[in-house]
């Protein structure tokens, strides 16, 4: 009977970190070179740290399409990136590893100056199985030229149709971004997993884009592994906080990292949060269109609570040892006046 609720507990964190080792996803708008392609994005999944100014994304694609085609993944960002690196699958294995031991820890369950309506070349190198262009634009029209001439310049004679995403862009413009990542890759007939790409950039709330994908067809899951310097605590829709489902009831995925641990993960993301930080884990399941808002959070509307559960503990146990030897001095202190006023009535 133990056993089976144990297995029963597992259940949701089985589903939640389901082919980690195999497929691992991420969200961006995808263009099949060639239109009559069609290109499904059945799963996301990223890492996001950030520390109040500076976000750390790190994301992996695994796409299919109907047959071999060149895809062009459209990812608009806050600002202008100051690093775009590889990242590694470990980041991945170390988080599944860390919700898998807190589970049975905590619940004994293993559970140069241009024109602004031009269109500016900031960035452009091959990485790994990636060919990353970043680009400054400032017109939805002109991007979609210019990606178009990128594509032609790289001997890739396809047209490029921007029609579908060309009302999302114009609302990221609108909004105010005007960095854009331009990542060549190729989908295939079956899943293939794409390295990860690390981008680090300023940003003054944690982002996540979501409006850019609205245009695919199709159905989505999506998980976000969040670290902050503070817990999320509540839902953001259509995200939901994912959590461990144990005999007891449900239990959020909340889980104090220090830098050691941060750094295990990714030695950058250990860089950007030098004190530690909170693991949130967010999950949405459903259609892509409907994802017609992006994931913003400002830091004020993170839990105000910033001290780590360790140090909470601590410092309990000090105040609670301080209270009682507070007690024991003033019981003393007054046992010792009372035989001094018996002392002085027999005199």
């Amino acid at each position: 009977m133990g056993r089976n609720i144990q297995l029963v507990s597992l259940a949701f964190i089985l589903v939640l970190l389901l082919s980690f080792s195999t497929a691992v996803y991420a969200d961006r708008g995808m263009i099949p070179v060639r239109p009559e392609v069609s290109i499904y994005e059945p799963g996301q999944k990223a890492v996001i740290a950030w520390n109040g100014k500076e976000e750390i994304m790190i994301l992996s694609t695994d796409v299919f399409s109907s047959e071999e085609s060149l895809v062009v993944e459209l990812l608009p960002l806050p600002s202008k990136p100051s690093r775009v690196e590889l990242a590694s699958f470990k980041a991945f294995e170390e988080i599944e590893e860390i919700i898998w031991s807190v589970g049975a820890t905590t619940y004994g369950t293993r559970v140069g100056l241009q024109d602004k309506s031009e269109v500016e070349l900031v960035f452009h190198e091959k990485i790994g199985a990636h060919d990353i262009a970043i680009v400054k634009a400032e017109d939805s029209v002109q991007l979609a030229s210019w990606i178009a001439g990128f594509l032609q310049e790289n001997e890739i004679a396809q047209e490029v149709s921007l029609q579908n995403f060309e009302y999302v862009i114009e609302d990221y413009m609108a909004r105010g971004f005007r960095y854009y990542v331009i990542d060549r890759i190729t989908a295939y007939s079956t899943h293939k997993s794409v390295e990860p790409v690390l981008y680090w950039f300023n940003t003054s709330f944690l982002y996540y884009p979501l409006t850019i994908t609205s245009p695919v067809k199709g159905n989505t899951k999506i998980t976000l592994f969040l670290f902050t310097k503070t817990p999320v605590e509540d839902e953001y829709p259509p995200f939901s906080l994912a959590g461990y489902q144990t005999p007891n009831g449900w239990k959020p995925i909340s889980v104090w990292l220090s830098n050691g641990k941060l750094s295990k993960i990714d030695l950058r993301i250990g860089e950007l949060l030098k004190d530690g930080a909170w693991m949130s884990v967010l999950t949405y399941e459903g259609r892509l269109n409907m994802l017609t808002e992006d994931l913003m959070i400002v830091e004020e509307s993170l839990a105000s609570a910033s001290v780590p559960l360790e140090m909470v503990i601590a410092l309990s146990m000090i105040f609670g040892a301080v209270c009682t030897l507070a007690i024991v001095v003033v019981t003393y202190l007054i046992t010792c006046s009372s035989r001094s006023l018996k002392f002085r009535g027999k005199l």
